[in-house]
């Protein structure tokens, strides 16, 4: 039994706007050195599974039906259309100009980039949930939900020893993979390791009642100690990809049920706070492009100067949508 619909979810607001800025904070570097693992390869990479995971549970929740599945297909489609619209010159360039391949080889990377990785920066997370949505409502008619769990699990594993542990791996191992990464790409940014976090957030939807009678102390101390274990486990060896590790999946729910334990009443604009994180996640990059490493400003102040403007396109998107419609698109 879903919690009452008209329950707020502020909490969950300001979270997405934390996991923004975590996301920014990936990709403008702001910290290097012994600064990176902990900010980034453990904090930021909090984040996307975070956006999975919300993602997931505020679909579920409403116990969709197939009128609704269609509905948020065709809203994930158009946003994927209009940022793809955006950033059309940076995703040309980047396919077609950038390397020394034939057209034919970059057209079939495109073809592959659209539904295993990205066309433009960052269209993998869109992707993932046009593909794992529909997949975890499939399912869901036929399994149960911790059984979708148990194959996102089983998805996530292999995606996780092959990517961040790929250095302790055989060789035959090393060497598959990096065929398969020449093949497909960076399959662990992908639909792939989303099937978990997604299931999860249906998890989390099913069972919110029985987290609402959950004691605060109770979720603090799971938290704390998921981000214990998420800290021991990326300090403990050198990933070659650190997108996906194992205490990311616990800690990404302990995140989320923490969140919706501790529901806020502050008296802020929570609606566009909301199409600020959706807006932010996709405009960081056109900025990240024509900031980092150009030596304009310091690596700190580059995040912040990013960060005030996708502060600023979010303001201008939002007012500039009431005359022009099709500007909603973008969150």
């Amino acid at each position: 039994m879903s919690a009452p619909a008209s329950r707020t979810y502020h909490s969950i607001d300001i979270l997405k706007v934390v996991a923004a800025l975590l996301v920014v904070a990936i990709h403008a570097r702001p910290f290097v050195g012994k600064t990176y693992p902990l900010y980034i390869s453990l904090f930021s990479r909090m984040a996307v599974p975070v956006f999975f995971v919300v993602s997931a549970f505020f679909f579920f929740r409403k116990k969709p039906d197939t009128a609704q599945l269609k509905h948020y297909v065709r809203r994930m489609g158009w946003l994927y259309a209009f940022w793809f619209v955006v950033e059309a010159y940076f995703t040309i360039d980047g396919v077609f100009f950038s390397h020394d391949r034939s057209v034919l080889e970059s057209l079939s990377h495109f073809i592959c980039g659209f539904f295993l990785n990205s066309t433009f920066s960052g269209s993998w997370f869109i992707m993932a949930l046009i593909i794992c949505i529909p997949l975890v409502h499939w399912l869901g008619k036929r399994i149960s939900s911790w059984a979708i769990f148990g194959i996102g699990l089983a998805v996530y594993v292999p995606v996780t020893l092959t990517t961040n542990y790929h250095a302790y791996m055989p060789h035959s191992v090393q060497h598959a993979t990096n065929v398969a990464f020449n093949v497909i790409g960076l399959f662990h940014n992908s639909f792939m390791p989303a099937i978990v976090f997604c299931s999860m957030g249906k998890l989390i939807a099913e069972y919110e009642n029985r987290i609402a009678k959950c004691g605060n102390l109770a979720s603090t101390a799971v938290l704390l100690l998921c981000m214990v274990g998420a800290w021991l486990e990326v300090a403990g060896h050198k990933a070659r990809f650190d997108d996906c590790y194992f205490m990311l999946i616990p800690t990404a729910a302990a995140i989320v049920v923490w969140t919706l334990r501790h529901e806020v009443n502050w008296r802020l604009p929570y609606k566009t706070l909301r199409n600020f994180s959706t807006i932010t996640y996709f405009s960081h990059f056109i900025f990240v492009w024509f900031l980092t490493g150009k030596g304009i400003f310091s690596p700190v102040a580059t995040y912040f100067v990013i960060v005030v403007l996708c502060v600023i396109t979010t303001l201008l998107l939002l007012r500039l949508s009431r005359r022009f419609p099709l500007l909603t698109y973008a969150y």
